[in-house]
């Protein structure tokens, strides 16, 4: 479950209808608040500064956002604004983000990797089935639920990096940004897919697929440079290289990503998972990017292009006259084309909804037919290679087919003249003593050397493994890891690759995670913080102090110490007031020395002793020496006095001694 904090002294209290009770975090766009309105507890984000002349948008959008199916994605549920600042109410999810949690524990693999890749699909499945657009799909923006992951902030990029742009705060993360995002071309859901790949290719290596470093060289590599995929492999590796294409129109829509993770994308045509849904309104014309200079906020996914008709006919389908045609017939622009004043063409009367309906019903004819054709084709060419090849195996190509009738066709029915009976021995014995096996080609031994698996080695292993392949070690850089210090993460080239002998292999090795400067906190806010971090409070010891009660001290492993994932931190907590010095055993001027050195007042008091090596010594000090004590208490000392040794005057002698005289 997230950590939640105390509210500050400048957090509202109440936003509309929802009662704040903690913060759950913050970030360049806002702060995340625990909201509760009645017992349902929503996660409320107050946005840092205001949208200006987006209002109208933002309250459009967060109505889009509403319609998005609940699985997989937290549900936004309302919206409004304090103070002209906005905030959005959406389903509260128990789980830490997805970017926490890997930093936490570690890369994701197996099992665990394709849950998650699966998850995150069907959540953007559904966001672009709702005609929206994400335009900021990243691991911070996927949190792990009880019940799955959930991705979150969908469809309010626009209005979010207005916010943060007003506020003076940064704005997005760039490692997970597509290309067409950084040149400011057309936006469309094949960006959010772009995301998609770059954020399962951090779940699998804990660093995104372009670095995640400086601005300016991660978006010249988004740009320019392949992949790091890492430890990805099998299919997904295939599919997250498919999303990551820098060219827009090479990556899979994700209904067709969600059909490839489920194993099935066969037999379903392109342009129904290209379609938005058909309750939807038409999106807004879209401003030409090369003409303003500027990227168009598009959020809805474009509506498919009708198929252009054949070059030479009348309209899409079949043969001018057939019934493919009917609705072309009068334009001679094909399907989909304008409709003359006069001719076939659709009465006046009729409705836009009837044309569209009747447009879709041709476009899956369409694909049908051409489906029908695909498959056709593949039939013929299975014959003619039943035809040809056995005779290219016995020597003898058959005879060249006389033309049909037209030219274009090979008269394959002709019937062809009887083989004699000899010719027909020769060639049975001809196949039994040549073998008609097909000949396997010859291997192809591979050029290079691997790159050998090193993730999870120490580097001292790692080094050596590379030296047994006839490779070197190259640069090491140092990540930020939960993983043990000096464990390797990745390497590039990555394991698999085929290198030249002696080529370096750069390594990524876990440089374990910094504990958190805790001094001056309070002592739960310490132990929140160290769970943030990954780490865990450990032993609590207490030391007098003037600062207030249970504020942290110092900590153990001292703050910007690295330490590995999960390691626990000691804390000295402050226990207000001054350590009492120990005086017992001291004469007493050195006693009232340094209890007054100390802050304390002295009272003494006087203790006959008749062991003369105590006297003037403290006998007892009525505060515990190490305890705390306010500065000004008084501290009773008990000093030892002699004893008296001679008669007081006026009394007589008990024993007088006599003296010669008398």
């Amino acid at each position: 479950m997230p950590d939640t904090q105390p509210l500050t002294s400048g957090d509202p209290r109440v936003l509309g209808a929802y009662t704040l009770t903690g913060r759950l975090g913050e970030g360049g766009q806002g702060v995340v608040f625990l909201g509760m309105r009645g017992e349902e507890r929503h996660a409320i984000k107050l946005l840092h500064g205001p949208v200006g002349d987006e209002r109208a948008a933002f309250l459009r959008e967060v109505e889009l956002a509403k319609h998005v199916a609940r699985f997989c994605t937290a549900q936004v549920v309302d919206a409004g604004f304090d103070e002209g600042r906005p905030y959005i109410v959406s389903e509260y999810v128990a789980g830490p983000s997805l970017y926490r949690e890997v930093m936490r524990t570690g890369p994701k693999s197996g099992g665990a990797l394709e849950r998650l890749a699966v998850g995150t699909a069907t959540a953007l499945a559904a966001i672009h089935r709702a005609g929206i657009v994400h335009r900021d799909f990243k691991p911070q923006n996927v949190l792990l639920g009880p019940d799955g992951p959930r991705v979150i902030d969908f469809g309010l990029a626009r209005v979010l990096d207005a916010a943060a742009t007003q506020s003076g705060r940064g704005v997005g993360t760039p490692a997970y940004m597509a290309p067409e995002q950084i040149t400011a071309a057309l936006v469309t859901g094949a960006a959010d897919v772009f995301s998609w790949g770059a954020t399962m290719c951090f779940a699998a290596n804990a660093i995104a697929p372009f670095g995640q470093d400086s601005v300016a060289p991660v978006l010249h590599r988004i740009l320019t440079a392949p992949p790091e995929l890492g430890r990805l492999d099998g299919y997904l590796r295939e599919l997250v290289a498919a999303c990551l294409d820098k060219d827009a129109r090479n990556r899979p829509t994700s209904r067709e990503l969600l059909y490839a993770l489920l194993g099935d994308s066969d037999g379903v045509p392109a342009e129904v998972l290209r379609s938005p849904p058909p309750h939807l309104p038409e999106a807004p014309p879209l401003a030409d990017p090369e003409i303003t200079g500027a990227a168009p906020d598009v959020y809805h996914l474009p509506a498919p292009r009708p198929p252009v008709a054949p070059s030479g006919s009348g309209g899409y389908g079949g043969p001018p006259g057939s019934g493919g045609d009917r609705e072309a017939r009068g334009s001679g622009q094909g399907y989909g084309g304008p409709y003359p004043s006069s001719g076939d063409g659709p009465a006046a009367g009729r409705s836009q909804d009837t044309q569209d309906v009747r447009s879709s019903q041709r476009a899956s004819a369409a694909n049908r037919a051409g489906l029908a054709v695909s498959c056709a084709l593949l039939v013929s060419a299975a014959a003619l290679v039943a035809v040809f090849v056995p005779g290219f195996r016995t020597g003898s190509a058959p005879a060249p087919q006389a033309a049909g009738p037209s030219g274009s066709q090979p008269a394959l029915e002709r019937p062809q003249p009887a083989e004699s009976p000899s010719s027909r021995e020769r060639q049975e014995t001809r196949g039994r003593e040549e073998p008609t096996e097909p000949v396997p080609p010859p291997r192809v031994e591979p050029v290079g050397v691997g790159v050998p698996g090193l993730a999870g080695l120490d580097r001292s292993a790692a080094v050596k493994a590379l030296r047994r392949a006839g490779l070197e070690a190259g640069d090491v850089n140092e990540v930020d890891s939960g993983q043990r210090i000096g464990q390797v993460l990745n390497s590039r080239p990555v394991a698999g690759s085929l290198v030249a002998k002696g080529t370096k292999v750069d390594l990524d090795v876990s440089a374990g995670l910094a504990v958190p400067a805790l001094k001056g906190m309070t002592r739960k806010a310490a132990e929140q913080a160290l769970a943030r971090a990954g780490l865990a409070a450990g032993a609590v010891s207490r030391s007098c102090s003037p600062e207030p009660a249970g504020q942290v001290l110092a900590s153990a492993p001292a703050a910007g110490k690295r330490v590995a994932g999960g390691s626990t931190v000691a804390l000295v907590v402050s226990q207000h007031g001054t350590k009492v010095p120990a005086v017992t055993g001291q004469s007493r001027d050195s006693a009232l020395a340094a209890l007054k050195a100390a802050g304390f007042a002295v009272e003494q008091r006087a203790q006959v002793v008749t062991d003369l090596g105590e006297v003037d010594l403290v006998l007892a000090q009525s505060v515990a020496p190490g305890g705390c004590a306010k500065p000004g208490r008084t501290v009773t000392i008990t000093v030892g006095v002699a004893g008296q040794t001679t008669p007081d005057p006026g009394e007589p002698d008990p024993d007088p001694t006599p003296t010669p005289s008398s």
